[in-house]
């Protein structure tokens, strides 16, 4: 210890210098701060929340998925695709993310396999439909045609040399030798020569009346018979108006050869065949 005046060396403990009287102040030191290590606990950052949150997102979305895909099949699997990915995406909370992509993935397989098993039963459904379908649709039409043969019917004399010759398509024949009757759904119908027919027709409406005996008769050759009588409201001969025109009465006799689409149709006149014509449609 030294006097702060004079610069003796005092001893320690005394209060005045010995050599000049001053006072001696004791020099406090400073005490030395220790300096304490503060631990600094790591924050959880709102991504790391967000990516434990998708695993349980991922989680729910498979069980969702797997209940509804067993019945909705394809049409949910983009619910599966889109929890798959989730699950993918998530971290932390192992449990949650490896659920959730395994029932996803499931639900997606589910998906597939259900959409397949549903192609396949379509198909055989229709292709046990099918051939029942077509039966019964031949069936009505082939009714239409024996009850009330509409169409187009192309004729030719039925003892003429035309009638041999192109009796498979007598369209074929030639148009001067034709005869063209049109049966329209309307209860009308057209009559006339197949060359130049606007110039030559009969117009007007008809009735059809089955004859159910003579069909009975005759039901084992495969043919039936209809009677039509038909009301002129129109003729016309050679470009020519006729005026005394009078009702029109003949019979078709319709052959099943080719579903009920061949017939003899026979004109009378005063209650006897006038003209016989072979005719196709």
């Amino acid at each position: 210890m030294v006097c702060s005046k004079c610069g003796k060396e005092l001893k320690d403990g005394i209060k005045f210098c010995s050599s000049c009287g001053t006072k001696v102040e004791a020099k406090v030191e400073p005490k030395k701060e220790t300096k304490k290590e503060v631990k600094v606990e790591p924050v959880k950052t709102e991504v790391s929340q967000g990516s434990s949150a998708l695993g349980i997102v991922s989680m729910i979305l498979g069980i969702v998925s797997i209940i509804f895909s067993w019945i909705l099949s394809i049409f949910i699997i983009l619910v599966p695709i889109a929890g798959l990915i989730l699950g993918l995406c998530a971290k932390g909370k192992k449990g949650f993310k490896i659920t959730g992509i395994i029932l996803n993935a499931v639900s997606i397989a589910v998906c597939i396999i259900m959409f397949i098993a549903g192609l396949v039963a379509v198909k055989e459904g229709i292709k046990t439909a099918t051939p029942e379908i077509e039966k019964g649709i031949k069936t009505v039409e082939k009714t239409v045609k024996s009850v009330y043969p509409y169409g187009t019917w192309t004729c030719v004399s039925y003892y003429s040399s035309e009638a041999t010759q192109y009796s498979d398509d007598v369209t074929k024949a030639p148009a001067d030798s034709k005869t063209v009757l049109n049966l329209y759904t309307d209860n009308s119908f057209r009559y006339g020569p197949y060359s130049e027919s606007y110039k030559n027709y009969y117009k007007g409406t008809f009735k059809y009346t089955v004859e159910t005996e003579k069909n009975e008769q005759y039901k084992s050759k495969g043919e039936s018979f209809m009677d039509v009588n038909a009301t002129i409201s129109d003729a016309m001969i050679d470009g020519q108006k006729v005026y005394d025109k009078t009702a029109m009465h003949f019979e078709m006799e319709l052959l099943e050869v080719d579903d009920n689409d061949t017939a003899i149709i026979g004109f009378y006149d005063n209650y006897s065949i006038n003209n016989i014509y072979y005719c196709q449609r």
